[in-house]
């Protein structure tokens, strides 16, 4: 460990204290604990989901240290700073520093799952991607394989006490396992089957299909499992997003533990989407994804639906097949009056925002400012939990500063409609 890199920490780490130390942290905290348990508040507004080479601007997210492990932690002190400086919003500042546990999840045994969105190379991100069909009939089913996920303690204690010693004095230092599971069965399977393939299966081949999603779901259950009894589950009853919706904070779930792992599954949020679902009718998208994600999400207390696809033609039988069901998506390709009119005041609507409009040779910001008032008013009408959650941020064309300016609009529109 040079000295250097401890100093350089250390000097962030205080940077992030000292904003975690403000009091409005903990007027934010309450009002997304209010959101969640649906009480009244004004709506409140989230920044999220954006690689971090878009957010360059003077340096503000470069890191310096070489070692990988320090690196990461140093991104995301970088990231907190920056987050509370341009995109605050109702955000919240957490006093401590995550130290990620270390483990092994060999997951399906088959390409095309997983990436993370934030570290995902300049290089690599928003390009077209080519995949191979590799489940083609049902003997091919066998090809999903049981996840097996293995925890190395060892190394987690020594990256714990590392930090530990780092930030003595400054902030403590809470372990960080699994709390977010992708579980989006269809979504995930088009990639193993191609999207034609998937598409014709559901009519033609509905046996080969339900087989499909019974084997993933299998895998699923098994591998949340394995990390419930390894003890390294944590909490997402705080400022962690639930899925692709906004964050968990809850007086109906018990808090985060101690140490920061050992969660039960019933402790966490639940969540499930099928984005590729969206042209899809609402008869087969109950049969094909409601239907299996229930054996999912029955295990939680509270669950989240949803990410960018469209919902408002399905939310009969999505809050039919989701008794627990507390956060429901409506992307920019629903209608909000009618999760507005369907929806009302029984659960928290994440609105994401249209961030098409912030592309282009000239953002949009009119169109921007008129669907946020709408929404607003919407909110007084049905006297709606509602969540403005931009994210999905592809592009900014070069111009952190997009971004940053609908935040700063956003907060003043709230003023000047709720006042406060």
């Amino acid at each position: 460990m040079k000295a250097e890199d401890t100093k350089r920490l250390r000097e962030l780490a205080k940077k992030v204290a000292e904003i975690a130390a403000d009091p409005v942290q903990e007027k934010n905290r309450k009002n997304w604990i209010a959101m969640n348990d649906l009480k009244k508040v004004r709506p409140l507004v989230h920044v999220r989901d954006y690689p971090y080479f878009l957010l360059e601007y003077k340096d503000e997210m470069q890191t310096t240290i070489e070692d990988p492990f320090l690196k990461d932690v140093e991104q995301i002190l970088l990231l907190r700073i920056y987050e509370w400086n341009h995109v605050r919003g109702d955000r919240v500042i957490e006093p401590f520093i995550e130290c990620p546990v270390a483990f092994t999840d060999s997951e399906f045994g088959l390409s095309g799952f997983e990436f993370a969105l934030g570290n995902v190379a300049k290089e690599f991100y928003d390009k077209a991607k080519h995949y191979e069909s590799v489940i083609k009939t049902p003997d091919d089913i066998e090809k999903i394989k049981i996840p097996v996920v293995e925890y190395d303690e060892k190394t987690t204690m020594e990256r714990l006490n590392l930090l530990s010693e780092i930030f003595h004095g400054i902030m403590p230092v809470k372990l960080f396992g699994r709390s977010h599971f992708r579980c989006t069965p269809m979504d995930d399977i088009i990639t193993w089957t191609g999207i034609d393939n998937a598409m014709i299966n559901m009519a033609i081949e509905p046996e080969f299909m339900h087989a499909l999603l019974d084997r993933y779901m299998e895998a699923q259950m098994t591998r949340i499992k394995q990390y419930e009894k390894l003890g390294i589950l944590s909490s997402n009853n705080y400022f962690k997003d639930i899925g692709n919706n906004c964050p968990g904070y809850t007086s109906q779930l018990p808090p985060p533990t101690e140490s920061g792992i050992g969660a039960k599954i019933g402790d966490i949020w639940g969540e499930n989407a099928d984005q590729i679902m969206t042209s899809v009718s609402p008869e087969m998208t109950q049969e094909f994804s409601f239907e299996h994600e229930k054996v999912w999400a029955k295990q939680f207390k509270l669950h989240s639906y949803g990410c960018c696809e469209r919902l408002d033609n399905k939310f009969d039988m999505l809050v039919e097949a989701f008794p627990n069901l507390r956060k429901v998506t409506s992307s920019p390709y629903s209608n909000l009056d009618i999760a507005a009119e369907k929806l009302g005041s029984r659960y928290v609507i994440s609105f994401k925002p249209n961030s098409t409009y912030l592309v282009g040779g000239s953002p949009q910001y009119d169109l921007l400012k008129d669907e946020f008032v709408h929404a607003c008013k919407l909110v007084e009408k049905y006297n709606l939990n509602l969540v403005f959650n931009m994210k999905t941020i592809v592009t900014l064309d070069g111009e952190p500063q997009r971004l940053w300016k609908w935040c700063d609009m956003a907060m003043e529109l709230l003023q000047a409609h709720f006042g406060e």
